[in-house]
């Protein structure tokens, strides 16, 4: 062996070593992390063996999947991401939970759930992926915290309906059917709100049941112009413009209708998974 490779060999042994003596450090870290927040009382703890997650801002930033710890207590979610430590958190509180849902049905593997959170001026996206009964468990500790209408939301039928987020301009028509733009901001939809930004920061959560009459339309004073979704909210007209006009008014329509369903009945439940499961 010429002494090239034999220094080559000497640092991938020691970087292996390295890496395996942080990967035990880690594992140790999150065993006793897991340990003491079972101690202190949070009703649902995953480890990074079960868990992995994804938090991003509307019109901020987003982490990317990262493996951690999970905790759940009545008051909050809290996230432990298993970097060089785990001693960073990342905290949201179930006061300002406004939707959570899974996007497909159970399947083998991991599965998704989304989590909405609408804390200090912020709208917050949190995904989490974890393994079929862990997320059973997930849901069941869920639903007694959630509000009811959350409750009821989560068992409304898929697909559940997000749209954006989407740059819109808020329009006003004068008596001479001119529109006139405002300055543009961001459009989010969830399954259960229109949420409007400027800037990142909320500034207007419009709730679903109230939009009525949707409706998509050309410009008649600009007909080359961005198009319009135009929708009623206990009897205000709001209108924005957006290139992508017609798809924001059919994801309109279609999540405002199905925030009035009722959810589906199961006819027989799970005796495994209780109501958890389809």
């Amino acid at each position: 062996m010429t002494p090239e490779a034999l220094l080559v060999l000497l640092a991938l042994i020691g970087g292996s070593t390295a890496w395996g003596v942080r990967q035990m450090r880690l594992f140790r870290e999150s065993n006793a992390l897991v340990k003491r927040l079972h101690d202190d009382g949070a009703l649902l703890v995953l480890s990074p063996f079960d868990a992995s997650f994804r938090t991003s801002t509307i019109g901020g930033a987003d982490s990317g999947w990262r493996s951690g710890v999970v905790s759940i207590t009545p008051e909050q979610i809290t996230l432990y991401p298993r970097k060089s430590a785990l001693d960073e958190t990342v905290a949201y509180s179930f006061e300002a939970l406004r939707w959570f849902g899974r996007p497909v049905k159970y399947h083998s593997g991991r599965n998704e759930i989304w989590l909405h959170f609408e804390q200090a001026g912020r709208w917050h996206v949190i995904k989490l992926r974890l393994y079929r009964h862990r997320m059973a468990e997930l849901v069941r500790t869920l639903k007694p915290i959630a509000a009811p209408p959350l409750v009821t939301a989560y068992r409304r039928r898929r697909p559940y309906v997000h749209f954006g987020p989407m740059q819109v301009a808020p329009a006003e028509e004068d008596i001479h059917g001119a529109w006139t733009l405002d300055p543009p901001l961001t459009l989010y939809l969830t399954p259960l709100h229109v949420v409007l930004l400027r800037d990142g920061q909320v500034g207007r959560v419009i709730p679903l049941e109230e939009v009525r009459k949707v409706t998509a339309m050309r410009r008649i004073d600009r007909p080359n112009a961005d198009g319009l979704a135009v929708f009623d909210v206990d009897g205000e007209a709001l209108a924005f413009a957006a290139k992508d006009y017609e798809a924001l008014a059919g994801a309109l329509a279609d999540a405002a209708r199905r925030s009035l369903e009722e959810p589906l009945l199961q006819k027989q439940k799970s005796k495994k998974y209780e109501d958890d499961d389809e």
